[in-house]
């Protein structure tokens, strides 16, 4: 008597995600490092604080580099997070479609998949738990009426979104969504009731989200400037930005206080601005040093008048450097991937890391070469994809399709929120756009929501 064995999709699309995690970390463990992912490493391994990283990141690689030395353990770990978060997808919907194996085979073998998991970077990080959270309360939705199962997933979820709000600046966003995820799935009918649920939700991963830094942060620390800082940043960008794109603006608050540098902008700025990356301003050692003498004051009255009484301006900036990050002219010019080992001696040395980059790396930069062109490689299309699947999900409003709208609209908003503090065109800077339009994808093939029939009730 023959044996007949049968499979189901749901079987077969979880085989798919488990060779997916597999076959990637089989290519590119131990991980892909940067300067940022050395440094935070070395901060982490070493317990101390020297760049603005995110010191519960730099804490998180500390932790598995304990463990086992290096970042092979973290990067399996981190991935796994985000496989397993797609393969729990089946257990959202009544069934599951074999066009969701057909959907999944390619999104494995894409390069934000099977080459950017095992890049050592926050903003893979923040993409991974972000998603993951979401799903979680996707669960805990389906699971509402079993008060033990809603609360395990609900604590996972706090855990993820905490993470993620502090891992990326504007992680918030992810975590704000989830929130209101959380709150329509809770309503029960009762919007003051889902508001509670919501606000609730999203201070509870904020507080957990601050008490994990404030662990993560080495005792006798310098002071934390990196906010601070940062809005420096932004404002010295756009200031020179506004002169460089517009020579008859007036820096009238600048003037009085710094005359010289108030010369320099304009003598320098048209040619060191460039929506591609403020790093361009930073080559012109004598531009950045006296930026940075201009009392915080004058440099804030500058900017909120750049903002207030030339907002044309303003957004001619503005959309300068977004569209370098969104709409990438030139994606060659944004670091589309990142492979092998590389960072100052200093760092490798007491890490007992190599620099790297071998023939296997030379082979997953050529693979990813093959889609830069293409629009797998780009934001927009992403950001567009998740549009379309919100609609569909908040059309058909079932167990688990709020929460899943909440996460494509949120990658969206992230993106959009780079056209406020976009300094740099870095391909990684939107990855949680893209990662959250995959998981969309591939929750949307399990079981898709058809417009054209009638929506349940």
């Amino acid at each position: 008597m023959a044996l007949k064995v049968q499979i189901s999709a749901r079987s077969a699309l979880r085989a798919v995600l488990a060779a997916g995690l597999l076959v990637m970390l089989g290519a590119n463990l131990p991980g892909h490092l940067s300067y940022d992912s050395v440094a935070q490493l070395y901060e982490g391994h070493f317990h101390i604080r020297e760049t603005w990283g995110p010191a519960l990141y730099a804490w998180i690689l500390g932790l598995f580099d304990a463990v086992i030395p290096g970042t092979a353990l973290y990067v399996t770990v981190s991935a796994a997070i985000f496989y397993v978060s797609l393969a729990s997808l089946t257990d959202l919907r009544p069934r599951t479609r074999w066009l969701a194996v057909l959907v999944a085979i390619p999104i494995m073998l894409i390069p934000q998949v099977i080459i950017y998991q095992a890049i050592v970077w926050k903003d893979v990080a923040f993409a991974n738990c972000a998603v993951a959270g979401t799903v979680c309360i996707a669960h805990a939705g389906r699971a509402w009426s079993r008060p033990a199962r809603r609360w395990l997933f609900l604590a996972a979820a706090l855990v993820l979104l905490a993470v993620a709000s502090q891992v990326r600046q504007n992680g918030v966003i992810a975590v704000a969504f989830a929130a209101l995820a959380l709150g329509w799935i809770a309503s029960a009918g009762s919007w003051r009731r889902g508001a509670a649920w919501a606000a609730g939700g999203l201070a509870a991963a904020l507080v957990a989200g601050f008490a994990l830094t404030a662990i993560s942060i080495p005792p006798g620390a310098p002071k934390e400037e990196g906010a601070k800082s940062g809005v420096r940043i932004v404002q010295n960008y756009d200031l020179t930005g506004a002169v460089a794109l517009d020579p008859s603006y007036r820096l009238d608050w600048i003037r009085p206080v710094a005359p010289k540098a108030a010369d320099l902008i304009r003598q320098r700025a048209r040619f060191d601005y460039s929506g591609r990356r403020v790093d361009f301003m930073d080559r012109d050692a004598a531009l950045t040093d006296i930026l940075w003498t201009i009392p915080d004051d004058a440099a804030m009255r500058q900017w909120a008048d750049l903002i207030l009484k030339h907002p044309l301006l303003y957004l001619q900036v503005r959309w300068e450097d977004f569209r370098w990050v969104f709409a990438t002219p030139v994606i060659d010019w944004c670091l589309p991937v990142y492979v092998g080992v590389d960072a100052p001696a200093e760092k490798m040395l007491p890490l007992k890391l190599e620099h790297r980059f071998v023939e296997s790396d030379a082979q997953l930069n050529n693979y990813a070469s093959w889609f830069i062109d293409t629009p797998f490689y780009r934001h927009w299309f992403y950001a567009a994809v998740s549009l379309v699947l919100a609609g569909l999900f908040l059309w058909r409003r079932q167990s688990g399709d709020v929460a899943l709208a909440a996460l494509q609209l949120s990658g969206v908003a992230f993106a959009a929120s780079f056209f406020i503090i976009s300094i740099a065109c870095d391909y990684r800077y939107l990855y949680f756009t893209d990662l959250a339009a995959l998981t969309g994808l591939i929750y949307a093939a399990i079981d898709p929501p058809m417009p054209w029939r009638k929506r349940p009730s």
